[in-house]
């Protein structure tokens, strides 16, 4: 019901009207092939009697034309489901994923740097398709399974009611293994998608830090752990799909002996010909309803795999609903709108203070400490990554602001930040898509870059590059955004000093209006070739713009 309510509040009208008929559309389609084997198989065994009898008052016009007419009327239904449930299921799906995309547009920063490690892509992809695919693998076969087992059970009951009954305990039964193999197959599942996660995870954090593992002769060890999480999620398929292989067996075993049963009590008793063909009806009746039952596993698979992900995918809306702020463009701030900083803590251990202050547009704030003095953490509060009441936008803790809202007035350049493999173009145009090779080399101007190339290739992390070089581009990506406000992590970092003088120079004459907030190490607090409006030194007390010892909680001086 999860799935099917987040495809039919998705959907137009004309999409839930064609859901609705394509289900009923492959209802009417499985009675139809079901009772096509029954008829059939009566007409055929009637045929052969009738001609040993040698009995030439016998018509076989009305039986063939009833076979004709539901062979003719199972095809062209499926077809039309198919026409109709396709087109219906490929808009529902597209207007999930866009509202999905949306969504994730909501979440706040640090929600999402938590699914980085491709949790929320798989939720925008694996998650919507099995949604998507609800109504057509699970819904209509399980309306089919349902309704067909009905129809095939009354009619049996009207022809011999102890066949009917034992039908009915013998489907009942069916449907107690379908359910009983399932729930073995997902617990196994389960396990192995748990096991794939902590391998993708793994694979990741060792993929980020691969140089590192290389000097520390430590990648054999790193890949052997991902091997093992694999391999245990192989054998957990592996132990799932053999519960269901044996589902299957006891499935068909159940088919056998109903298809028996009901042979055996409809020719009890009977001593014509004739009954013999309403029997071999009967039979096969019965095994176009095992035939749909024995589908039952799949169907569970496939139904439990969607409750799952849309499960997710509401635990997805809901966080992002509950952090979304009032509509209109009154809940929105301004780009020109100042960050506020009040009474946060930084620092870390025995120095740590706290620090408020105002950044307004064209200010700067230089943080300076040695290694480890928490200048990055600093920033991560600043950028709304850490959870903290202290920074505020617009009257809001940025935190609470959606990722997408923070994305138009904010940007954080980590020390070393992410790069695509691809062009520096493709980097540069990851922040303005449409912006023209001018824009792109004034970028690079800015970042002291002239000398690269647009069609340079990156590399995988930007490998081909030297450490400087993928941070300037990083900034240069960070430029062509025109951010109102602008967190530099140590980009002098790996610079020599005119380099880096030309660096922060070039940042600051292209964004002129922009609030920059850059962290350097000790011995790099004097590089900066413009003034600043406060220093903030971890570990010791900040120093405001007049030159005068800053304390915490002193706001004039911040």
């Amino acid at each position: 019901m999860r799935a099917l309510t987040l495809l039919w509040t998705s959907a137009d009208r004309r999409a839930r009207r064609d859901l609705l008929l394509g289900a009923q559309l492959a209802v009417a389609a499985e009675v139809a092939a079901a009772a096509l084997l029954g008829v059939s198989g009566w007409f055929l065994t009637s045929c052969a009697l009738v001609t040993l009898r040698a009995n030439t008052t016998w018509s076989w016009m009305y039986p063939s034309g009833t076979v004709r007419a539901l062979a003719l009327g199972r095809t062209g239904l499926r077809y039309t489901e198919r026409l109709t449930s396709h087109r219906a299921l490929l808009g529902a799906t597209v207007a999930l994923r866009a509202r999905m995309v949306r969504t994730a547009g909501a979440l706040p920063p640090r929600q999402l740097r938590d699914r980085r490690d491709g949790a929320l892509l798989a939720r925008l992809t694996d998650d919507v398709a099995a949604v998507g695919a609800a109504p057509a693998r699970t819904v209509a076969p399980l309306a089919g399974v349902g309704v067909t087992a009905v129809v095939v059970v009354a009619l049996i009951c009207v022809a011999n009611p102890v066949a009917g009954a034992a039908e009915a305990l013998l489907l009942a039964l069916a449907l107690a293994v379908a359910l009983r193999t399932d729930r073995r197959a997902a617990a196994h599942r389960a396990e192995a998608a748990d096991d794939r996660a902590a391998a993708r995870s793994a694979l990741l954090s060792a993929r980020a830090v691969l140089p590192e593992l290389r000097c520390l002769d430590a990648v054999d060890p790193a890949r052997e752990q991902v091997a093992r999480r694999v391999e245990r999620a192989r054998r957990a398929d592996a132990t799932s799909l053999a519960a269901l292989r044996t589902g299957r067996l006891l499935l068909r075993l159940l088919a056998a002996l109903g298809q028996v049963a009901v042979l055996l009590l409809a020719l009890s008793g009977r001593s014509t010909l004739q009954p013999v063909a309403d029997a071999i009806g009967e039979v096969l009746l019965v095994a176009a309803g095992y035939e749909l039952v024995e589908t039952l596993p799949q169907i569970l698979h496939d139904h439990g795999t969607a409750a799952h992900s849309a499960r997710r995918l509401i635990d997805l809306l809901t966080r992002a609903r509950a952090r979304l702020l009032p509509s209109g463009p009154a809940a929105l701030p301004r780009l020109d709108t100042p960050l506020v900083v009040h009474d946060l803590p930084v620092g870390l251990g025995a120095a740590r203070t706290r620090w408020s202050a105002v950044l307004p547009p064209g200010g700067a704030t230089l943080v300076t400490g040695p290694n480890g003095s928490g200048k990055s953490t600093l920033l991560n509060l600043l950028a709304g990554r850490i959870d903290s009441p202290s920074v505020l936008l617009g009257g809001s803790p940025l935190y609470l602001l959606s990722a997408a809202t923070v994305a138009t007035v904010l940007t954080l350049v980590e020390a070393d930040d992410w790069l695509a493999d691809s062009t520096v173009a493709d980097n540069l145009r990851q922040a303005a898509p449409a912006a023209p090779d001018e824009a792109l080399h004034a970028a690079l101007a800015a970042a002291a870059l002239t000398d690269l190339e647009l069609d340079a290739p990156t590399g995988p992390m930007g490998g081909t590059l030297s450490q400087g070089q993928r941070r300037r581009l990083s900034i240069a990506r960070a430029v062509l955004r025109d951010p109102a406000v602008l967190l530099l992590d140590e980009p002098t970092a790996g610079l020599d000093r005119p380099t880096a003088v030309r660096l922060l120079s070039g940042v600051r004459a292209a964004l002129p209006r922009c609030a920059l907030v850059i962290a350097l190490p000790d011995q790099h607090h004097d590089l900066l070739p413009f003034p600043v409006d406060a220093t903030l030194q971890l570990g010791r007390p900040a120093v405001g713009a007049a030159g005068r010892t800053a304390y915490p909680g002193d706001q004039d001086a911040a």
